[in-house]
């Protein structure tokens, strides 16, 4: 089951609660588990955040000592390959993993 999901059963959600607000989402929302046109837009902006997040590291994966890169590069690699799952599972992180 998906972290997310898992997350909302125990009555937890991670995510900032000023964006989802500003997305027009609620924790009832989360709850429910439903991908909308809401959800998506949400995901597409935390996707987009993340993926810049994940550029400006890259940066500096090369600066880091060599006995250190290799395990930092291939874990940036497989999390961007993460949100390509998001993506091609429509956004639904509710009911289906997302995984590489």
């Amino acid at each position: 089951m998906h972290l997310l999901l898992c997350s909302a059963i125990r009555g937890r959600i991670y995510l900032p609660q000023d964006e989802l607000a500003q997305a027009g989402l609620s924790d009832d929302d989360i709850f429910c588990g439903k991908v909308t046109d809401k959800w998506r837009s949400f995901m597409k902006g935390q996707i987009k955040r993340a993926r810049m997040f994940y550029d400006g590291a890259e940066k500096g994966v090369s600066e880091l000592n060599l006995a250190s890169r290799w395990a930092v590069w291939s874990s940036l690699l497989l999390y961007r390959q993460i949100l390509d799952a998001i993506e091609a599972n429509d956004y639904n992180n509710f009911t289906k993993r997302a995984f590489v």
